[in-house]
């Protein structure tokens, strides 16, 4: 009988999580959209593909590419269908097969054939937002979902971002018919922060209900302070520090990357990418990989080797918000249209957040250690000093301090010390503290 029951619990958790074995770690790639939007095409993504496999700079005194240091996935986003060509002026067949736009891709199979010439993974969108079919075609539509899953299988993709524009939504259905394929695919859900994971039991936390691998968990992000930490602290709600939802297979997801986008600084671009990494937050790059001016200016960031262990370690815990400032600042940026499309004709353009001067973020390492990321949110010079009791260390623990941002070791402490830094605005400190 106890056996009948554990087999009817492994039946109940196939469909409400899902388990196709990937993203026990935080998934590491590209995606068109931040720097591309719509107008992207199958040579572009090749040379995308291309640019990631390169290995014509260096890494700790290596020729390495930016995919031997984790960066595997390279995504198309929107604009590859052919609107209007389908039923009811949709891009989908009256079987529910995709209609893809020739003009622009005039052989997927062929361009993911190439990405995985390179050992790239390359991930497709679904649900689209440009040329939506809400209101097109029936929600949840069995043809089109089955349709669009069978071509990601035919088109050799490994995984796919499923938007909220579209009229199927049902994420549940989704990863039950992805996960019949057989072929493991990685499920991003792009749904507009509107669907997140759950504890299946909240009292006994016996299991996260969770059909994606990975989850968004704000507006779209944009290359802005505002924006950027805005989208941070989004994150906080799913990484309880006793029962966290966000873990192996199931990532809290605050947009990708704008590393090197827009007006960011480099010092912004760091602090950004540092944040990333301490929270377990998927690490996905979404500016021109082809251009060398670019790519120069935040090499040595996004091909930290030490800020990407910190991101790629699990024991036990996604990362938490340990200290903040109880002294505020604002910060303000604009939603993009899509937001704005989004939550009405009546919402406000202008996004205005308060949050504190600043924080310190924390993960939990291998052996007791921890890394740090200590973060000046403030337009102006903060002082910040940290109890390292606060990262949980006894009063007689001896430790190493490391600045992962410099590769060096710069002291060592006791756990009953205080680690005081001054911060220019939006600068970060990154160290890594461990037990001697």
């Amino acid at each position: 009988m106890y056996r009948q029951i554990a087999l009817l619990l492994l039946l109940t958790l196939a469909v409400f999580a899902i388990d196709n074995g990937i993203g026990r770690l935080p998934p590491m790639g590209w995606r068109s959209w931040n720097c591309f939007g719509g107008n992207i095409d199958q040579q572009k993504m090749m040379s995308q593909m291309d640019a990631i496999a390169d290995r014509s700079r260096m890494v700790n005194g290596k020729p390495t590419s930016l995919l031997d240091v984790g960066f595997e996935h390279v995504g198309l986003d929107d604009n590859w269908q052919d609107c209007g060509a389908g039923i009811n002026g949709s891009f989908h067949a009256p079987d529910g097969h995709p209609i893809i736009n020739t003009q622009r891709f005039p052989d997927m199979k062929k361009m993911n054939d190439y990405g995985h010439s390179k050992n790239v993974k390359p991930g497709w969108y679904l649900n689209n937002c440009i040329c939506s079919e809400s209101g097109k075609l029936t929600p949840n539509w069995p043809p089109q979902m089955q349709g669009d899953v069978n071509a990601a299988v035919e088109f050799g993709y490994d995984g796919v971002k499923i938007d909220g524009c579209g009229p199927s939504h049902n994420l549940l259905e989704w990863a039950e018919l992805l996960n019949k394929t057989g072929r493991p695919m990685m499920i991003e859900n792009c749904h507009d922060n509107t669907t997140f994971p759950y504890w299946h039991d909240p009292k006994t936390f016996d299991y996260v209900v969770c059909p994606m691998n990975f989850w968004r968990v704000s507006n779209d992000i944009q290359a802005n302070w505002g924006s950027i930490i805005s989208n941070l602290q989004h994150v906080i709600p799913f990484q309880d520090l006793k029962h966290p939802i966000a873990q192996p297979g199931c990532w809290a997801y605050p947009d990708m990357l704008e590393v090197a986008n827009g007006e960011l600084t480099y010092t912004e671009s760091r602090s950004h990418f540092g944040a990333w990494c301490v929270v377990s937050a998927p690490l996905i790059l979404g500016f021109d990989l082809t251009n060398e001016a670019k790519m120069s200016s935040v090499w040595d960031i996004i091909t930290n080797t030490e800020a990407i262990a910190v991101s790629q370690t699990w024991e036990g815990h996604p990362g938490r918000l340990v200290t903040e400032s109880p002294q505020k600042t604002k910060l303000q940026y604009t939603l993009t249209s899509r937001d704005l499309a989004r939550l009405g004709k009546n919402a406000d353009p202008v996004k205005n957040v308060e949050v504190s001067n600043w924080q310190v973020w924390a993960k939990t390492l291998q052996k007791g250690s921890q890394a740090a990321l200590i973060l000046n949110i403030a337009e102006t010079n903060s002082t910040i000093a940290l109890k390292l009791s606060d990262l949980g260390f006894s009063n007689d623990s001896k430790l190493r301090v490391r600045d992962i941002w410099e590769h060096k070791d710069i002291t060592v402490l006791s756990g009953s010390s205080t680690y005081t830094v001054t911060l220019k605005p939006h600068d970060s400190s990154f160290l890594r503290f461990d037990l001697q």
